[in-house]
């Protein structure tokens, strides 16, 4: 877990702060929904705009490349196996279950029943102590004590009077340490039994779907966008780690890196506010660092990418891609609104200015233009389940 807490914050960074990491759309930035306007200013980011690639890269030979890449499909199977997870995770959370009434009549410990019940404070219901049709499994201890014992012993159909004290140190104050009386009228003893994957259920689950065969086609069409986009980023991720290792990188300038940095610890600052923890704390409890290697992590990773976005500046200058300011701001309207902020204004004060978008729109052009000069081999398709460690063994 802590591994995937690290993963998802240095990933986070390429879209927080629009670096050459290739497309990563799908990751979601740490902000919440509605805090655009709330959440911490970075400082102005440094960027490769008006430095000079070429003194830090030479560009190996890429053109004519032969690369192959894993590809993904959707089948019949994995629709179905799809639909099945989320209906059980949709039982898991929501609880729902289907019962069997048993022909039995009289209540005993361990039983599962169905009951009516009122509860009363000096003959006035209370709020919070009534319902009808109520599962409770004798002896779980889920009501006050008194009240599943006092079921034991009589039958369904039953209504029974139970004299109980609320205990004093119950939550609600009108209630604590309270004499009442509960009218309980017992319907039945059942049997639970797991809820089946049905039209009815579907049609329950809340979701824009009444029927199975409507539900099966929004996860086909889930399923379908999910590998359209596994194929596209993995081709291009393949793609471009192929070009990068033909290019020689010399050390990238320090403030270029420290820039990197900076915004590296600006996107765990974010995560920590939301987690409620100091950084330190952060660090620690979620990433699984000391304060030392988590500071030798992010410069690690700063290089990393400085070395990334000076090579992919370096391509772009002898492909001829440009891009004007106009260009710049014009692809940031739609950016902005595809990751949920304001504006564009917004957008650049929350990641550090339009340098940093400069870079990761022109590492986009040139991922599509390198997927021009080298030649994609195809693998055969797996399932687009299939997490990411078993296609790479």
């Amino acid at each position: 877990m802590k591994k995937r807490v690290l993963a998802a914050l240095l990933a986070s960074v390429c879209v927080l702060a629009f670096t050459a990491c290739g497309d990563n759309k799908e990751q979601e930035s740490p902000k919440e929904e509605g805090s655009t306007s709330s959440a911490k200013t970075m400082e102005e980011a440094v960027s490769t705009k008006g430095m000079n690639p070429d003194e830090y890269v030479t560009i190996g030979e890429f053109e004519g490349m032969e690369i192959e890449v894993p590809t993904y499909s959707v089948s019949q199977e994995d629709i179905d196996k799809e639909t099945q997870d989320e209906f059980d995770y949709y039982l898991q959370t929501s609880g729902a279950s289907d019962y069997q009434v048993l022909d039995k009549d009289t209540v005993e410990d361990g039983d599962l029943v169905n009951i009516d019940y009122k509860g009363l404070k000096d003959g006035v219901a209370f709020d919070g102590g009534t319902a009808q049709g109520q599962h409770l499994l004798i002896g779980s201890g889920q009501f006050i004590d008194g009240f599943e014992s006092g079921l034991i012993g009589h039958k369904v159909g039953e209504e029974v009077s139970l004299n109980l004290t609320f205990p004093e140190e119950y939550h609600s104050e009108e209630l604590a340490g309270a004499a009442v009386v509960f009218e309980v009228k017992i319907n039945s003893i059942d049997e639970e039994k797991p809820l089946e994957l049905t039209d009815e259920a579907v049609a329950n689950m809340g979701l824009n779907a009444n029927t199975v065969d409507e539900f099966k086609a929004s996860v086909k069409e889930f399923l379908d966008q999910q590998c359209e986009e596994r194929n596209t980023s993995e081709k291009k991720a393949a793609v471009w780690e192929a070009v990068y290792k033909t290019c020689t990188v010399k050390e990238p300038p320090t403030v270029l890196v420290d820039s990197e940095v900076d915004r590296l610890k600006s996107v765990m600052s974010k995560y920590a506010e939301q987690y409620q923890v100091t950084e330190e704390d952060f660090i620690s409890q979620y990433m699984g660092m000391t304060p030392e290697e988590y500071e030798t992590k992010c410069r690690e990773s700063a290089v990393t990418t400085s070395k990334e976005k000076l090579a992919a500046a370096a391509i772009a200058k002898k492909a001829g891609i440009e891009l004007s300011d106009e260009q710049v701001q014009e692809e940031a309207k739609t950016e902005a609104t595809n990751l949920g902020y304001e504006n564009a204004d917004v957008m650049f004060e929350q990641t550090g200015g339009i340098g940093p978008y400069y870079d990761y729109l022109l590492g986009q052009k040139v991922d599509d233009y390198l997927l021009e000069k080298v030649t994609v081999k195809e693998k055969a398709p797996v399932s687009v389940l299939t997490e990411a460690e078993e296609v790479s063994e």
